[in-house]
């Protein structure tokens, strides 16, 4: 019981400094689930209708149907940004993860953040930002507001450029 005690502050620490938790935005996925429903809608049709009767078709389309919907949940669930004061940590996969932390003092010296968005990204408000630096290069895929996303990047960057000073006893 007391060593559950003593890790309970180490975790509400380790919370306090999260800013943001980022995954992919649902608009990037409008085809499949346009798709997922257009099907569910039209099987929901045919069963009051009666108007397919080969029942093989039906559970093919419902198959497909799930498939596009299950597979735009899972690849907004595998993919997670997480900013913290101090660095962004990029998260991939479910089971086997594989995790990324850019710090932000390094890229002090940031020659390039770019947003990527085409048109029906620019009209639904989300987008991929590039950010490079001499050496190497990340992604932040399909977010929403990626222009607020990329002012908290420049501001925490900003930040590590210049901690905020900590008030010493002399």
């Amino acid at each position: 019981m007391a060593e559950k005690e003593k890790r309970a502050p180490e975790l509400e620490k380790n919370f306090e400094h999260l800013l943001y938790i980022l995954k992919r935005s649902r608009k990037a996925f409008f085809p499949e689930y346009f798709c997922g429903f257009f099907l569910l809608i039209l099987l929901g049709i045919n069963y009051f209708t009666g108007y397919f009767s080969n029942s093989l078709l039906i559970y093919f389309l419902l198959g497909i149907a799930v498939f596009s919907l299950i597979s735009a949940e899972y690849s907004r669930i595998v993919l997670k940004y997480t900013f913290m004061p101090e660095k962004m940590v990029i998260t991939e996969g479910l089971v086997k993860q594989r995790k990324q932390n850019v710090y932000y003092h390094p890229l002090g010296y940031v020659p390039d953040i770019n947003i990527k968005q085409n048109f029906m990204q620019r009209m639904l408000n989300y987008g991929t930002i590039s950010v490079s630096t001499g050496s190497n290069s990340f992604q932040i895929k399909d977010i929403d507001n990626p222009d607020k996303v990329v002012g908290l990047l420049e501001d925490l960057i900003e930040n590590s450029k210049n901690p905020p000073q900590r008030n010493q006893k002399s």
